[in-house]
């Protein structure tokens, strides 16, 4: 198949096939950077979870679709789950102020919230896509011992009862 031209300079990187392809170590690999990069607010997720696949030789559509995991209706309680982590572990004490918080507020204080935010957003990133790798290797081996299983079961049949 022949791959655009803009493509053309990129073909030897796009050419493996754990990029594309569905085995055990290709989907944990690209679900667990997908869902690492998507704890971060940063702009161009999906650009940076498909380089990040290339790299790691995992599969690229995966990473990007797990970068959806970080949307305006997740992005709350990430945020406030890596800032209770980092507070947690940092120490920093937070008030906020009786009136209620403000955008004006938030950018006053963003002294005291980066340190905990970032570390949170980094515990929490790697504590998500780690245990997300171990759950799909899990799942994987679980499925192919199952599988043999069953495939030793029939055999065993065939055998015992030859027609």
């Amino acid at each position: 198949m022949l791959a655009p031209s803009f493509m053309q300079p990129f073909a030897k990187w796009l050419a493996h096939p754990n990029l594309w392809h569905f085995n055990r170590r290709s989907v944990s690999g690209g679900v667990a950077i997908g869902l690492f990069i998507a704890f971060f607010p940063i702009p161009l997720q999906m650009l940076l979870c498909a380089i990040a696949a290339v790299i790691f030789r995992v599969n690229v559509a995966l990473a990007v679709a797990m970068a959806l995991v970080s949307n305006p209706f997740t992005m709350v309680p990430i945020f406030w789950g890596a800032y209770w982590i980092g507070t947690s572990l940092t120490g920093t004490q937070l008030t906020v102020p009786p009136a209620g918080m403000s955008f004006e507020w938030v950018m006053s204080q963003i002294q005291i919230l980066w340190l905990p935010m970032l570390l949170g957003l980094l515990i929490l990133g790697a504590a998500v896509a780690l245990a997300a790798f171990a759950v799909i290797q899990l799942l994987w081996r679980w499925q192919v011992w199952r599988h043999l299983q069953k495939r030793r079961a029939s055999r065993r049949r065939r055998e015992s009862n030859p027609v």
